[in-house]
């Protein structure tokens, strides 16, 4: 058996017995032990023979890639050839077509890759086994560490506090004071540099940390600015005297080691994200608001046209008029909002800059769609129309219903005279209730009835004409609409009361 893997069957390698290793030369294959002999020998004994060396590589590559191709040949046929006579795999037949194929020394070369590829192939599909969650084991390791984060930031921002306040301007003073607030570690034994583990000396100074205490070097310091650390320790609307001083001063920042920098910045880091938002944000939820807002007044715009048309009283042109003019002026605050968010910088062709503009064709289509193409306002005179014919035929009504009364009760007679005065009576309150409440108008009642001054049912409806008035300039046209279906339910019970009054007042001449 060859002891160079590369070699081929037919070229028999020199040293065939023997696997050679070590840092060889690849022409003349002596061990030369290091890597530094290999160099120097090489550079001595083959410095001119270069070519020769790139025929040996090529060789060795040439021999690797024609091994490669035959044992994946080999390990594929070997693969079909299993699949093929599975159910007579365990026969002789079986052993003599392989015999006859790769002749005897093939089932000797078979290799483990080949035996792991035929037991692959003959194996069934893995069933899912058992399923373990890992939340609670996560949930345990990450909540003490969290913790312990959280409790070591609040002692920082504690200590930040103290620091700050009252800090002297003098340096030798200030120095002081840090030591007195936070001990500082006594660096006599200390030699290294915990982060870089460069060595103290004179050119290389020990510095502490104004918030630990730890020791480290000057290029592993990190300097918080005094702005930011009055942030974190809430001092920045309470400035004290010499704090206001020391931001003149060149010394405007304070020595900090990574590790408590980085506790600071990630405090800092999340109060933002939770209180700050980006302007596009802000910008288009007040869009939204808007939309939000507008679209009652949308309902009730096409809803009081309706009822124009229809010949209602309960609204009146002006209330679409007003209406319609607030709509206009949301549909323009909609409009110069979206124009801000098109001047909000973005890097062009990014993720931003495409939500700005879906976000401006939005407003676009929703002002084209929704505000610009409601019904203009409907003609008073054709309003007038409207209404006058819907009161005639509402009379006619009224009329034709008194006629076939009237025939009922000639045909039938079981009725006086004073029923047929009740019924003109009758008919006089129906007639009424066509009256519009601004020009609402009642027959007086008798003498014998008290005085309508001291009536609280025409108290209660001067009430509500007032209620009505208010939420007409509020532009509450809901509750206007309410209204005037409660006062039209009172003036009709005024009628009724006026009606049973002058019965009784006319009973006893009949």
């Amino acid at each position: 058996m060859s002891g160079n893997p590369f070699d081929s069957d037919e070229e028999p390698s020199a040293a065939s017995d023997e696997i050679l290793e070590g840092f060889l030369c690849p022409i003349c294959r002596a061990d030369l032990k290091s890597i530094d002999f290999l160099t120097e020998h090489f550079a001595r004994q083959h410095a001119e023979e270069e070519d020769a060396l790139k025929s040996v590589f090529k060789d060795i590559f040439t021999k690797a890639k024609k091994k490669i191709l035959n044992n994946f040949e080999d390990d594929h046929d070997r693969g079909a050839s299993s699949a093929a006579s599975a159910p007579a795999a365990s026969t002789s037949n079986a052993g003599a077509a392989g015999g006859a194929r790769g002749g005897s020394n093939g089932s000797s070369k078979t290799s483990n890759a080949r035996t792991r590829n035929n037991v692959y192939n003959n194996m069934s599909k893995q069933t899912v086994g058992a399923e373990r969650s890992y939340n609670e084991y996560f949930q345990s390791v990450r909540n003490p560490r969290l913790e312990r984060y959280a409790s070591e930031t609040n002692k920082l921002i504690i200590r930040l506090h103290r620091l700050l306040k009252d800090l002297p301007t003098d340096a030798v003073q200030r120095k002081q004071h840090e030591q007195q607030t936070v001990p500082w570690l006594d660096g006599s034994s200390v030699k290294l540099c915990p982060n870089c583990a460069k060595s103290f000396h004179i050119a290389r100074r020990q510095h502490h940390c104004r918030l630990c205490g730890g020791i480290m070097c000057n290029d592993c310091s990190r300097f918080l600015p005094l702005e930011n650390a009055m942030q974190l320790a809430s001092l920045s609307t309470t400035r004290s005297e010499p704090l206001q001083q020391m931001q003149h001063h060149e010394d405007r920042a304070i020595r900090l080691c990574q590790h408590c920098l980085w506790l600071l910045d990630t405090r800092q880091d999340m109060h933002e994200s939770r209180t700050c938002r980006p302007l596009l944000t802000q910008v288009y939820e007040e869009i939204r608001q808007l939309q939000k807002q507008v679209t009652p007044d949308l309902e009730m715009y096409l809803k009081i046209v309706n009822s124009l048309y229809e010949g209602e009283s309960i609204f009146t042109i002006a209330d679409a008029g007003a209406l319609r003019g607030k709509i206009g002026q949301v549909a323009e605050t909609i409009d110069l909002r979206s124009k801000r968010i098109l001047t909000i910088h973005s890097e062009p062709g990014s993720r931003e800059e495409a939500l700005k503009k879906a976000i401006r064709l939005s407003c676009v289509q929703v002002i084209k769609e929704r505000m610009l193409s409601l019904p203009p306002l409907p003609d008073e005179a054709h309003i007038r129309k409207i209404q006058e014919r819907k009161r005639m035929e509402t009379e006619q009504r009224i009329l034709t219903e008194q006629r076939m009364a009237m025939e009922a009760y000639e045909r039938y007679g079981s009725t006086t005279q004073a029923g047929g005065s009740g019924m003109e009576n009758r008919s006089f309150a129906q007639g009424s209730d066509l009256q519009s409440l601004n020009n609402w108008s009642a027959p007086q009642a008798s003498t014998t009835t008290k005085s309508s001054v001291d009536d609280p049912l025409i108290e209660q409806i001067n009430n509500v004409k007032g209620y009505i008035k208010q939420a007409r300039q509020d532009m509450n046209f809901e509750v206007v609409e309410t209204l005037e279906l409660n006062l039209r339910d009172l003036q009709r019970e005024f009628y009724e009361r006026q009606r049973h009054s002058s019965q009784n007042a006319t009973s006893p001449h009949s």
